[in-house]
């Protein structure tokens, strides 16, 4: 046999187990169908021979409706369960349309869920049984409704200054939309599930999970930079937007700065890079948070925090402890398991949620599951050389741009080799696509490399990263297999086929000789 356990790390409230005897519920036939049976007769098995066809009695006549009052006539509804006592109350506001807005006066600075506050006041003043069931002669019997114990005791107050109360106890057996409910501790009624969900859970279920706002797509807003510090991360993860060219084309919109300096992948980075916006949470465990409550939740010393720069604002995530689940087998062995995360959003910092195990991309991302395979990309006119060499040979291009004297004129572009201009640059726009093409066909992130077998630099017209302005490939041989280490800026980031390196080296001698540069390998 298997025993589970759970390992609460932290929480703002407790769950009591609360236990009863379940009774069967005993129905009388109406007197227009002493043949039929209601749905919760064929549940129990009572079958026609059993029912009763006598008059009802005098309690089976009362009204179902326990309270018929307006939204607008309740004062208050207090509410104790298992998770603790709280009232909803009117807060004197009203909203755009006028009604009146409902809060939880002790964590009335969260964003509360109004329509659910809403439905709980509601259900306490308008409330109908859906079954009579019993009326005991002694409180002791009501043990077997789970009432003796129950699971919330509600408690309505109206403006006139009566009241109306109730308490729920057991679900209805054989069924899943039932409990028993009593006003009066005299007689029992079953009521509909969704009468009483309401008051079933924490003032903490009103809250709002929603832990950032959903990106508005009409609005200008846009993701700058994104910056992931993760205590398993010697460094962090940091993505910036590439800066628009001056000629406006532009091939990556996001590239990593940290721990590596390269292109980051068209598809899924722009995705990546927005992932707080409607961010949701899976619950809200505590509002109000102070130093100790802080500390205890391990956001003083977070396992996570990811930082969004947009144009508008900063946006932070900043996570916290685990909730772990150990289970132990036969053997005595035991597995845990990470189910969720404490956090809190910089938009509602005084909430801590619980965030489930897969619901934060950051969490998980490593730097090489947004790379681009075709890393390094830029814009050949943002260039002021190239510097190639491999092979024993080696190729400097120097490019000039002479910008056009009137707006609607164009640019011209002039190529250098070795001192010399170019009539024509085509040649050196063949072989700079060709050093584009080199693409990683797997990471390589060890510091083992081989000989040094070729080398390009470039060199940029500005800079705007705040670099030297400089991106320097370098290709080493593989002493473990037939590829090719790529070497960018000092560290080792992909290995690619041999092939790319045996055709860059014809490439340099074709441009050397006046040759076609060859662009497939």
């Amino acid at each position: 046999m298997s025993k589970n356990k759970q390992i609460l790390i932290f929480s703002g409230v407790g769950l009591a187990v609360l236990g009863g005897v379940a009774a069967a519920l005993m129905l009388t036939a109406s007197k227009d169908g002493a043949n039929e049976l209601s749905a919760e007769e064929k549940l129990l098995g009572i079958t026609t021979e059993q029912t009763d066809t006598t008059e009802p009695k005098e309690e089976d006549t009362v009204p179902l409706t326990l309270s018929e009052k307006q939204e607008d006539e309740v004062e208050s509804v207090a509410i104790t369960n298992a998770a603790g006592d709280f009232s909803i109350t009117n807060s004197g506001k009203t909203d755009s349309d006028g009604a009146i807005v409902w809060t939880v006066a002790d964590i009335a600075q969260a964003p509360l869920l109004t329509e659910q506050l809403r439905t709980a006041i509601t259900g306490a003043a308008s409330f109908t049984a859906k079954e009579f069931a019993e009326e005991v002669s002694d409180s002791s019997q009501l043990a077997k409704y789970g009432l003796d114990s129950p699971k919330a005791v509600v408690k309505a107050k109206f403006t006139d200054g009566t009241e109306f109360s109730f308490k729920v106890g057991n679900d209805v057996p054989n069924s899943t939309t039932l409990y028993y409910i009593t006003p009066d501790d005299k007689k029992v009624y079953t009521a509909n599930k969704s009468a009483v969900s309401s008051f079933l859970n924490g003032k903490f279920s009103f809250v709002d999970t929603k832990a950032f706002h959903d990106y508005d797509n009409s609005s200008d807003e846009e993701v700058h930079k994104m910056t992931i510090e993760r205590v398993d991360l010697e460094e962090p993860i940091v993505i910036d937007i590439v800066p628009p060219a001056e000629d406006g084309i532009q091939v990556y919109s996001y590239r990593l700065t940290s721990p590596y300096s390269v292109y980051a992948d068209l598809t899924d980075t722009p995705k990546f890079v927005y992932s707080l916006f409607g961010l949701t949470a899976s619950e809200c465990e505590w509002v109000g948070l102070g130093d100790k409550e802080r500390e205890t939740a391990g956001l003083d010393q977070p396992n996570c925090v990811v930082t969004v720069e947009s144009n508008k604002k900063t946006y932070t995530l900043t996570i916290g402890k685990a909730l772990v689940s150990t289970t132990t087998d036969e053997n005595g062995n035991e597995n845990k398991k990470i189910t969720g995360f404490y956090g809190t959003s910089s938009e509602v910092p005084d909430v801590l949620y619980m965030f489930g195990a897969d619901d934060i991309a950051a969490m998980k991302i490593m730097p090489e599951d947004i790379i681009s395979k075709l890393f390094l990309m830029p814009y050949i006119y943002s260039l002021d050389s190239i510097s190639l060499s491999g092979n024993g040979k080696s190729i400097d291009i120097k490019l000039e741009t002479i910008k056009a004297e009137t707006e609607d004129g164009e640019d011209v572009h002039n190529f250098y080799v070795d001192g010399q201009k170019l009539s024509d640059g085509q040649p050196v726009k063949d072989l700079y696509q060709y050093l584009l093409s080199a693409s990683g066909d797997e990471i390589y992130f060890d510091e083992e490399k081989g000989e040094l077998i070729a080398e390009i630099v470039y060199t940029y017209l500005k800079p705007t990263d705040g670099s030297d302005g400089k991106d320097v490939v370098r290709f080493y041989s593989s002493e473990t297999d037939r590829k090719v280490i790529i070497n960018l800026n000092g560290r080792n980031i992909f290995k690619t086929q041999q092939i790319y390196i045996t055709q860059l080296y014809k490439n340099i001698d074709n441009f050397l000789t006046g040759r076609d540069i060859v662009l497939t390998y």
